[in-house]
This record gives C-alpha cells, structure tokens and sequence, in this order.
C-alpha cells in the first residue's frame, strides 16, 4: 500500500515572548551606539508579532523596519544580500518594486532560523546606516537563539528525567514481581511434596484392626488371620504405620 502524505503541516515559529526577548536585545543595542530605532518582529509567516519605534526614530523607518523583517522571513536570507546585486542593469534589478513594494534591499532585516534551518520569524532595524540597522538586528535575533537554545536543553533535561524516573520505577516494580514469583513458586514447590509425601503414605500404609498381614495371606476389609505372623514374613520396606491385626 502506497503511504499518502500529511495533508496539513505544523511549522515552528516565534512567540510573542521569544519576538520580545529578540526585540529588548535590538533595543539595547541600538542604547548602546546612540542611535534610537524603530524595530520589528514578524513570525515565520511575515506576520507583525512585535514593534516598537525609540525616542528620536526617523519616522519614514516605521515602515522601513516592518518591510526589512518582512523581506528577510520571505526570503530567509539577511536584506542586505541584495544591495549589492539590486542596482540598475544587475540580475535584482527592479526586486524592491515587488510585493507591492514591501520587499526591501536595504541592510537591516536578518531572518531568524533554527538550528535545522526552519524560518521562525525575522527581525527589521531602520534609522542608522545599514550596518548599524543589521547588527541590531543581529543582536535580536542572537539573543532568541540563545533563549531557545536554552529551552532546548531544559526540555532534554526534563524528558530524561522523567525517563530516569519512569525506568527506577520499573525496576522496583521488577522487583516486586521477582519476589513475588519465587514466593508463589516456593508455595508451589511445598504444595507438591506434601501431595508427594502423602501419596506415599497413603498408598503403602496399612492401619486399623480390620486390616491384617498373616501366613496365609492378607485380609482386606475382613476378619483378622486367625494365626499371627511369623517371624520373617513381615518386611516393612516402605513408608508408613503396618498394623498386624488381631493375634
């Protein structure tokens, strides 16, 4: 039978928490040269998740940034690998013109991927010059990586955790069952040598008056032998109680 493929597919993609971790890093970073930014963040489907627009932005880099976070998640390579190749007469030429416009080849958009390559959002920093945009940029999206690896490794943890956890379990179980098994078969061992030893017992033993051995033969369920036995006749090999009768 010829396996159908899923119909649906579940992507990974940034949260709001991991679009304002990434956020508050491209922020400090934009504190710490003196050059106040606008900022944003979009999912792995070029969605806005996150924005801000510091003190003393430019306002025309409002839509700069959301453009550049866009660009670099739809495309998932940084914005500024275009720049270079954009210019009239070059193969790009024209490519801002598309989507409407919104695709961008200014510095400054940087897509954030995971460790296996899958776009999980982008971020987009427009007031400084393109350097300055990609590497606060940059700094968000470092700072995401960092927390998700992180997460990753708590998740680790805590999976082999509950497998150390679940494999003691097992064990002290194990061991109760082992016990228990012996018990029974130790039970099971006593139940057959008592059967045994009973058997035996109640196959050779010949009790009670109304049983006799004599020189003329036995008596079974009948009078005693009129005459003892004589010395000699009797041979009490086996295992039990012999009663001789009445003499």
């Amino acid at each position: 039978m010829t396996p159908t493929a899923a119909a649906t597919a579940s992507l990974p993609t940034l949260t709001q928490n991991g679009a304002r971790i990434a956020l508050q890093a491209a922020e400090q970073y934009a504190l710490e040269i003196g050059v106040p930014m606008s900022i944003a963040v979009v999912d792995a489907h070029t969605h806005l998740l996150s924005f801000t627009r510091m003190d003393g932005a430019k306002i025309t880099s409002i839509n700069t940034a959301m453009d550049m976070a866009f660009t670099a998640a739809g495309n998932r390579i940084p914005t500024s690998a275009y720049h270079e190749t954009s210019w009239p007469g070059s193969a790009t030429s024209g490519i801002g013109n598309t989507i409407s416009g919104r695709f961008t080849t200014l510095g400054g958009g940087v897509p954030i991927l995971s460790g296996t390559g899958d776009i999980l959002g982008a971020i987009g920093c427009s007031t400084g010059t393109s350097m300055q945009d990609e590497a606060a940029a940059k700094a968000g999206c470092d700072a995401v990586l960092a927390l998700i690896a992180k997460e990753k490794k708590e998740e680790i943890r805590r999976i082999n955790d509950e497998r150390a956890a679940v494999l003691k379990l097992w064990k002290e179980k194990e061991e109760e069952v082992g016990s228990l098994r012996d018990e029974l078969e130790e039970r099971d061992r006593g139940s057959k040598r008592i059967r045994l030893d009973g058997g035996r017992s109640g196959s050779v033993s010949v009790s009670g008056s109304s049983r006799g051995l004599g020189r003329r033969g036995s008596a079974i369920g009948g009078a005693a032998p009129d005459t003892p036995p004589e010395e000699g006749e009797i041979h009490p090999s086996f295992i039990g109680e012999v009663a001789v009768g009445r003499y």
